[in-house]
């Protein structure tokens, strides 16, 4: 499996980088396991590590979550 990080294009980039400004929720959805979830939540940093990108958020029960962005699906629109 090709696990390659691809990179978001910038406007969802400047979604994510206002949300934290503005502290607006979005709605996800991602990967946990096996399992694919979907939440409105806060955005809470955006991160680089080992040449890929991550985003740092919180669920609505205050669960702290770090995704890659690449592996995230951006529901709300702009």
């Amino acid at each position: 499996m090709d696990d390659t990080y691809r990179p978001i294009p910038c406007a969802v980039q400047d979604r994510y980088e206002r949300a934290i400004i503005t502290g607006q929720p979005l709605s996800l959805d991602w990967s946990s396991g096996d399992l694919r979830l979907n939440d409105r939540v806060r955005i809470l940093d955006l991160e680089t590590a080992q040449g890929a990108e991550y985003v740092r958020f919180a669920d609505r029960h205050g669960r702290i979550h770090r995704v890659r962005l690449d592996h995230v699906r951006l529901h709300d629109d702009p």
